[in-house]
């Protein structure tokens, strides 16, 4: 009988993460699931971890890849599929509980060829802490199809992990991964042939997936990812050819998003490198397929960002300009995180006053920097006096005082935070004793390492 998910689970030398990934998969409320577990030659003891699990769960295959290639990994996936749909777990990564039910159970009831839903950015800072912090999508619950990419001046979902989809439409329209050597990379050209080809698709809002960001052995931190991304770039370039996607809105949603694989992962990179001759190189090729997509009339300001248009113009135009501009850029973003980060470490004790959203986003960020200064936490709803958050006590803010009265107060509300720097004010709190937490609520910026040295 056909499962109703096969999920693909990828993997290569992640033993100190697989246990976790495949514990979450089989618990899934879901169990009408196949789990095909595709490794890539591991030596570190992830093969025998899958095959324990294989030998207690029949829905659980171990398949030896032939080749280290995540996207070949995946193919064998998706040819081995019975499923009605597939989903893909990086074995780095973990999922919620009712993830593939929920999404299945929508997909089903609105005939989609994908549902998707938000994520999280997960990082363990230290053994027993974990924090996951939100990253949902936008334009929830709507039947969304190709045209609603096309017109778009920048994607608004960017992976492919977070959604299932349906195994008939992934061969109906060759829907493939570039099978290119290694694991970097490799889902754009996924995503893009996907997002061109769909018919009805779905996102939910709700949040599934665990993306991890603590594992320095992922893609995200590989130092030649200039030229994994323009392998890619090449790669769904000539599937479009080869599927007859030559219409000029199909082509100007490649163009876009030709400039944002160039130069959106190089901003990150050029906060804490130097660029290499590599990279310059492979920029430099990026450069003559965004002149010539530009000279088309495929990348017009009325279709992009601004930033995004005069990004592209200098890029293209200017290089030594751009690499300036792209420098004190990226630094700026840097130094905006850093120099909050310094601050807060250089106080001796640290209140944080609220318990919500933007004090998980600042909790994390202070932990993935090693501060080990922050005393308590202080809210104004009396029902969570007494508790913890994270394993911090949470007082009400005149205990706060009375107990830590030379303490430094940071204010982590988004929404009037300048009613909490009053009330500290009147309970007799200094102004130089304050601060507020103003920084965007992005789950990557506050998972990065910002102090040197820690």
């Amino acid at each position: 009988m056909m499962p109703k998910v096969s999920v693909i689970l990828p993997s290569l030398n992640v033993a100190a993460y697989i246990r976790e990934c495949i514990e979450s998969v089989i618990n899934q409320t879901l169990s009408d699931i196949e789990i095909l577990c595709i490794d890539a030659g591991s030596t570190d003891g992830t093969c025998e971890v899958i095959k324990e699990y294989a030998e207690k769960d029949k829905r659980v295959r171990f398949i030896l890849s032939e080749k280290r290639s995540y996207g070949y990994q995946i193919n064998l996936g998706i040819d081995l599929a019975r499923g009605e749909y597939i989903g893909i777990v990086e074995t780095d990564d973990s999922v919620e509980p009712d993830m593939y039910e929920t999404l299945y159970k929508a997909a089903v009831e609105n005939n989609l060829d994908y549902a998707k839903a938000g994520f999280y950015t997960m990082v363990t800072p230290y053994e027993g802490e974990r924090y996951l912090l939100e990253n949902p999508l936008r334009d929830t619950g709507k039947i969304i199809s190709s045209r609603y990419f096309l017109e778009k001046n920048i994607s608004p979902d960017v992976y492919i992990w977070n959604g299932i989809y349906k195994l008939s439409f992934l061969r109906e329209f060759h829907i493939r991964l570039n099978e290119s050597p290694g694991a970097a990379f490799q889902d754009c050209g996924f995503r893009y042939l996907v997002d061109m080809n769909l018919r009805r698709g779905m996102f939910l809002d709700h949040l599934f997936y665990r993306y991890r960001r603590d594992n320095a052995a992922a893609s995200t931190y590989n130092p030649l990812f200039a030229g994994f991304n323009l392998a890619e770039c090449r790669y769904i370039r000539e599937k479009m050819k080869e599927d007859g996607i030559t219409d000029r809105s199909g082509r100007a949603f490649m163009a876009r998003e030709t400039v944002m694989m160039a130069l959106s992962p190089y901003t990150t990179f050029r906060e804490h490198s130097k660029p290499t001759k590599e990279i310059l190189s492979a920029l430099d090729e990026f450069r003559e397929i965004i002149t010539e997509d530009r000279d088309r009339g495929l990348l017009k300001q009325e279709e992009m960002l601004p930033a995004h248009f005069t990004e592209m113009r200098l890029f293209t135009e200017q290089p030594e300009a751009y690499e300036a501009y792209i420098e004190i850029k990226a630094k700026a973003d840097y130094d905006i995180y850093d120099h909050f980060v310094q601050k807060m470490a250089a106080k001796k004790q640290l209140v944080v006053f609220c318990t919500g959203k933007a004090a998980k986003f600042a909790l994390c960020l202070l932990r993935m920097n090693r501060l080990e200064n922050i005393v308590a936490f202080c809210d104004n709803d009396r029902e969570k006096w007494g508790g913890t958050f994270y394993g911090h006590e949470i007082l009400p803010p005149e205990e706060a005082v009375r107990r830590y009265p030379g303490a430094h107060y940071l204010a982590a509300k988004k929404a009037c935070p300048e009613e909490i720097v009053g009330q500290l004010e009147e309970i007799g709190v200094g102004e130089e004793q304050i601060s507020v937490y103003g920084l965007p609520l992005n789950a990557f910026g506050c998972t990065n390492l910002f102090m040197r040295g820690l």
